[in-house]
């Protein structure tokens, strides 16, 4: 195989894994955008050559029930730490969960901090207190 033709297998599989969060490569891009990583600084950032990386790509989202098992069975066949791909992977499901809740008002966050019941009479802290 020619240096264009794994480039060009490379690109393709870049780009047909990350439009599906069944893939690795959905994350994996994800964390790219959010980190503003190429996939070279990635693949480098993980501790991976770009085979790994690559190969990394094409597995599978680590099943729910079978997460350990299957963390474990891709680090062991890509050579990505397990700590690494859990907290990537992690990062990216809660941010995901966090953008389709919908975004929150600061009202409620204030509120929720401010409607505490005041304790023996006292009125609720102000916003000063507590930032030393």
């Amino acid at each position: 195989m020619t240096p264009e033709q794994q480039t060009g297998l490379h690109a393709a599989v870049f780009r047909l894994t990350a439009s599906d969060p069944t893939w690795l490569g959905y994350w994996l891009k994800r964390h790219q955008d959010h980190e503003k990583l190429d996939q070279a600084k990635l693949a480098k950032k993980l501790g991976l050559s770009m085979e790994n990386f690559v190969l990394l790509w094409l597995c599978r989202t680590p099943r729910p029930d079978h997460f350990p098992n299957d963390v474990r069975a891709i680090c062991q066949r890509t050579g990505v730490h397990e700590i690494d791909l859990i907290s990537l992977l992690r990062q990216e499901q809660n941010v995901e969960k966090l953008q389709q809740a919908g975004p929150t008002t600061a009202r409620g966050w204030l509120m929720a901090a401010s409607d505490r019941p005041a304790e023996s009479g006292e009125p609720p802290p102000s916003s000063e207190e507590g930032h030393d």
